[in-house]
């Protein structure tokens, strides 16, 4: 023998030795349930939650008012207990006291003066407050009844 192939056989012996460990033998498997996925179950529907998951959501926010400065009419002002408020009817015929800084959808009453109520009023469809327009509304003189 040569002396690399003794020096080979050296190095390796420890190597080949170390047989691997024997693995364990197999379990059994138990047998489990099979569920048959063609069968078909009949589940009631039962909501539990406060929206109707199938009816289409609303776009407007219940928190907010529904009217947009467009659909009201100014008719009046009052003062009352130091306080001035506009009297402004909506386009269901509701009238209603409005005091300074009242919101509406798309705008808010900033002033309240003795011929006019002045608005601010912003973009419908942006949350930008910062970008608006002024306007002025004048009282519009009820029809007299009949």
């Amino acid at each position: 023998m040569t002396p690399r192939l003794l020096t080979l056989l050296l190095c390796a012996g420890p190597l080949l030795a170390q047989a691997p460990a024997k693995p364990a033998p197999p379990q059994p498997a138990t047998p489990t349930p099979i569920e048959d996925v063609a069968l078909i179950k009949a589940t009631p529907y039962r909501p539990a939650m406060q929206r109707d998951p199938f009816s289409a959501p609303r776009d407007e926010k219940p928190n907010e008012g529904g009217d947009t400065l467009d659909d009201i009419a100014v008719k009046g002002m009052i003062r009352m207990d130091g306080k001035t408020l506009a009297i402004v009817s909506d386009a269901r015929g509701n009238v209603r006291w409005l005091p300074v800084g009242h919101r509406f959808k798309d705008g808010e009453i900033t002033a309240i003066s003795d011929k006019s109520v002045t608005f601010r009023q912003w973009e419908l469809n942006t949350t930008n407050r910062s970008v608006f327009r002024t306007i002025t509304k004048t009282f519009k003189r009820e029809e007299g009844k009949r």
